[in-house]
């Protein structure tokens, strides 16, 4: 789509074409069909975060276990929020006949070391409280299911999806309704408020809109927003070539899966369906969002290495493309949905699980940018708020001291 190159006026504004955004300029535009929506997006729509993650659409999340009622309550209320966003997200996927290579196969925690696996026990047991399903398996069986003797124990969660997120971040472009006009390449450099109203200016372009809807994710503090609340984590990842049919039955010809790490700073890996590896084990607090192709390399030396360690019997020059992207994170694990003012709404920070949450938040923040109340609404204003931080330097300092931190409790998993 082209760049903003003219000055507009309109009633609505939305900046990030990401799923959050995406998703609130579609249901905006399905509930205020006469008005003009603008989404604008700093590089290109839906090829940022929502494009290039790991492409799990999760329900229930790794937790230690609840000593308390009261904790296994708050537990549950995250599980159904997370188990909305996965429905809110299956069925845009079935109104629009979206083909993101969905498979329902559920998740593995899965961890390599002998002390987790009371953690993974513990979780196991939560999960039996909350009545959702879930298979504890030990090293034999994971052995068969997933190709490779490097883990010791899992807890298979039967209510995930994988999916393949760039099909469905285009489906969503494509779906946008006609008086949604997005501009690609179209960085806001400068943010004002005159009374009620919002001017953005761009480089080549200004825009004056009644309402602001900001879906930036990661970049919600680069707008000057919550930098006491919320702050970006960079990640990297590689994935491999499409394995030979001999590499393919060296690993006994397993079905599609997808784990996460139960320990801090362990590999994110998958098994896709067309046969690629696709491994993520890095998350740092760099000074700068921008990643230089050096520092990269230096990344994917990691992913490599990580590779050995589960497929030893695989080629090692397999990996055929890497990346680097911005996730956003609070101190509790909570996330962003709120109406700063009257004509300021704002959504994000998802944790690392943000398919089903963005989504969802996305299209809820149009209903409440419009006045209107939902019942799922009110779930995601009953959970909890992200709590302060403190100012920097002393925020990167406590976020790089923590990783580092991880990075050495979790260096035989990454």
């Amino acid at each position: 789509m082209p760049a903003l190159n003219q000055d507009l006026d309109c009633p609505w504004v939305i900046i990030g074409a990401g799923y959050t955004g995406l998703a609130a300029a579609r249901t905006l535009a399905l509930l205020r069909p006469n008005d003009q929506i603008v989404l604008i997006e700093a590089e290109a729509a839906g090829e940022g975060a929502s494009a290039r993650n790991s492409g799990y659409l999760v329900d229930s999340t790794l937790n230690d276990g609840h000593m308390s009622e009261n904790g296994l309550s708050h537990y549950k209320q995250k599980y159904q929020l997370n188990a909305l966003g996965v429905q809110t997200v299956a069925n845009f996927v079935e109104r629009y006949q979206v083909d993101c290579d969905w498979n329902a196969s559920g998740k593995y925690h899965a961890t390599a070391l002998a002390k987790n696996e009371a953690k993974l026990r513990t979780f196991s047991r939560t999960l039996d409280d909350c009545d959702i399903a879930n298979t504890l398996m030990e090293a034999p069986a994971l052995r068969t299911r997933l190709g490779t003797d490097f883990y010791r124990m899992a807890v298979h969660t039967a209510g995930g999806v994988m999916l393949q997120p760039a099909k469905l971040a285009r489906a969503m472009i494509e779906a946008l309704p006609a008086n949604v006009s997005l501009y690609e390449q179209s960085p806001v450099l400068n943010w004002t408020r005159s009374g009620s109203r919002h001017e953005l200016t761009t480089a080549k372009g200004r825009i004056n809109a009644d309402q602001l809807l900001v879906c930036t994710n990661g970049f919600i503090p680069s707008l000057g927003l919550k930098r006491d609340r919320v702050f970006p984590l960079t990640l990297t990842a590689s994935l491999t070539r499409q394995l030979t049919e001999a590499e393919f039955q060296s690993l006994g010809s397993p079905q599609e899966w997808g784990l996460l790490s139960a320990q801090a700073m362990g590999a994110t890996v998958r098994l896709t369906g067309d046969r690629r590896i696709m491994i993520r084990n890095t998350a740092e607090a760099l000074w700068s969002v921008n990643m230089t192709a050096s520092q990269l390399a230096l990344r994917v030396q990691g992913h490599n290495d990580g590779l050995r360690k589960r497929f030893p019997t695989l080629p090692s020059n397999l990996i055929e493309h890497s990346w680097s992207g911005i996730t956003c994170i609070s101190a509790n694990s909570a996330n962003l949905f709120q109406q700063l003012s009257p004509t300021l709404s704002v959504a994000g920070c998802y944790n690392g699980g943000g398919i089903g949450l963005a989504t969802l938040f996305g299209e809820q923040l149009a209903y409440q940018a419009i006045g209107e109340r939902t019942d799922e609404m009110d779930r995601i204003q009953q959970r909890p708020t992200p709590t302060w931080l403190p100012p920097n330097p002393f925020l990167t300092l406590g976020i790089k001291t923590r990783l580092v931190k991880d990075r050495y409790f979790g260096r035989l998993e990454r």
